[in-house]
C-alpha cells in the first residue's frame, strides 16, 4: 500500500466528520498534531469535527489536543471522551467536553452495533512483522471492534511502536498509512506517599500466593506492586498495566501458571507507562493484549478462581456506595472497568473485589462520608452500588461489607474513616 503524507490524509477528511483516536500511550501524535494544526489554520474540510477519545495523556508531552480550548469554545472542534483525563478538567468544568458514560467492557459493542459510528479511526501501529502483520502496540482495547465494524483506519505506522502480541492486521486493512519515527507518549510511575503506602500494605495482606490480580493504574496500585514482589505464582489479568509490571516479573512473583486459561500469559488491554514497559512488551510471549470486552468481561472474570480486583474511589458512603467518577457535577474520571470486575468477582471461587482509598483527601476532607448524594457533593455518581460492594480498604484497616446490614456497614466504615 502506498504511504501517504499527513496533508494528503487530512485532505480526505470531510467537514463534520467523527474521528476515533487510539487510546492512551498509543495516541497517534503525528496525525493528531496535523489535525489540530489544520483546524487552527482554518482548513475548510477540517471544521466542525468530533473527536472520540479514551484520553490518557503523558506528563510533559506536547498537548495539541488538550491545549486547544479556543477551538472547543469556537465550536470548530468537539470532544467526546470515554474516560476524561485530568488535562481536560477545565474543558469538563466549562462544558466543552462531552462525556460518554459507558463501562469499558461495553465500548466495543457500541462500535460493532453502530451506536457510535465514527467516520474514521486514527490508530497507531507497529511496522509489519516477518508475517506481514502490524501490532496495535500498547493499546488493543478497541482495535478489533474498529476492524469488525468496518470503520476506515488511518494508521500512523511508528517505527518505535512495540510489537505486542494480541490483535494484528495486515497493512492492506488500512485505508491509509502515515509513517513516523517518534517516541510514544509516556506516563511515568506515580510516587506514593506514606498514607498510600499503608493503604497498599493493607490490600497486600488480602492477596495470597497463587492469586490472579487486577491492579489498574494509579498511586495505590503502583505502591501495591512493591508489596507483591515477595508473592509467588501470581497471575495478572486487567484492563491496564504500568511499569510496575516489569518489576513484578523481575522479582519472580508473576508466573500466570495457575490460571484456568491464558496460562503463562499476563493479560491486559492497555499498557500505560514508559519506554521501559514498551521495551519489555516488545515481542514478549509472556504478555498479550486483548480487546477490552474480553479483559473486562464479568463472565470471564468469574471463571478465574482466587481473583483479587483492586480499584480506587473518590469516596465511599456509609451504605457502601462507591463514587469513582465525579466531584459534584464535575466528571473527573470515567466509569472505567470497576463495575465489570466488581460484578465478576462476586461469582468467582474465592474471589474478592477491593475498593482502596485514603481515608481523607489531600486537603483533609473525609472520603468515607454519610451519603454520596447529600451536602456539598450533591450530584455525585454511584459507580458501584451498595449491593455489590465487598471490601473497602483505607490506611486504617479493612471493612468487609459482604452480608452486612446498613447499620453494620456504617459501623465498619466509620472504623476505617
Amino acid at each position: 500500500m502506498k504511504n501517504s503524507s499527513v496533508e494528503e490524509v487530512l485532505e480526505q477528511v470531510k467537514p463534520g466528520s467523527q474521528v476515533l483516536l487510539h487510546s492512551a500511550c498509543a495516541e497517534p501524535q503525528t496525525l493528531v498534531e496535523g489535525l489540530i494544526a489544520g483546524i487552527r489554520a482554518g482548513q475548510a474540510n477540517l471544521q466542525n469535527l468530533t473527536l472520540y477519545a479514551l484520553t490518557y495523556r503523558g506528563a510533559g508531552a506536547p498537548a495539541p489536543l488538550y491545549g486547544a480550548p479556543a477551538l472547543l469554545q469556537s465550536g470548530r472542534l468537539h470532544l467526546k471522551s470515554f474516560f476524561p483525563h485530568p488535562a481536560l478538567k477545565e474543558a469538563s468544568r466549562s462544558g466543552l467536553m462531552d462525556y460518554v458514560p459507558a463501562s469499558l467492557s461495553t465500548l466495543p459493542g457500541l462500535l460493532r452495533k453502530g451506536f457510535i459510528r465514527p467516520d474514521l479511526a486514527f490508530l497507531q501501529v507497529s511496522p509489519p512483522n516477518e508475517s506481514g502483520r502490524c501490532s496495535f502496540g500498547p493499546a488493543a482495547d478497541l482495535a478489533e471492534a474498529v476492524l469488525d465494524a468496518g470503520i476506515p483506519i488511518v494508521a500512523e505506522m511508528n517505527r518505535r511502536t512495540p510489537f505486542v502480541f494480541g490483535p494484528l492486521a495486515a497493512p492492506e486493512k488500512f485505508a491509509a498509512i502515515v509513517e513516523s519515527d517518534r517516541e510514544l507518549l509516556e506516563v511515568p510511575s506515580l510516587v506514593a506517599g506514606k498514607i498510600e503506602k499503608q493503604v497498599a500494605a493493607n490490600v497486600a495482606e488480602l492477596i495470597p500466593d497463587g492469586a490472579t490480580v487486577q491492579l489498574g493504574v494509579g498511586t495505590i496500585p503502583e505502591a501495591l506492586m512493591d508489596f507483591l514482589k515477595t508473592r509467588r505464582n501470581l497471575g495478572l489479568h486487567g484492563g491496564a498495566l504500568s511499569d510496575g509490571l516489569v518489576d513484578l516479573y523481575e522479582s519472580g512473583a508473576v508466573t500466570n501458571a495457575l490460571k484456568p486459561f491464558d496460562q503463562g500469559k499476563t493479560i491486559s488491554s492497555l499498557l500505560i507507562g514508559t519506554r521501559r514497559l514498551f521495551d519489555f512488551a516488545h515481542q514478549n510471549p509472556l504478555l498479550e493484549l486483548q480487546a477490552v470486552d474480553r479483559c473486562n468481561n464479568p463472565g470471564l472474570i468469574a471463571r478465574i478462581p482466587n481473583f483479587v480486583s483492586v480499584n480506587s474511589a473518590l469516596e465511599v458512603d456509609y451504605w457502601g456506595q462507591v463514587n469513582a467518577e465525579t466531584i459534584g457535577d464535575w466528571q473527573l474520571a470515567g466509569v472505567g472497568g470497576q463495575l465489570d470486575y466488581v460484578s465478576g468477582t462476586w461469582y468467582g471461587q474465592n474471589s474478592i473485589s477491593v475498593i482502596a482509598l485514603p481515608s481523607v483527601t489531600a486537603g483533609g476532607k473525609p472520603r468515607i462520608v454519610p451519603r454520596l448524594l447529600g451536602g456539598p457533593n450533591a450530584g455525585a455518581t454511584v459507580s458501584t452500588p451498595r449491593h455489590l460492594a465487598q471490601l473497602v480498604v483505607t490506611e486504617k484497616g479493612v471493612a468487609d461489607l459482604r452480608g452486612k446490614s446498613l447499620g453494620e456497614r456504617e459501623m465498619l466504615l466509620r472504623s476505617i474513616s
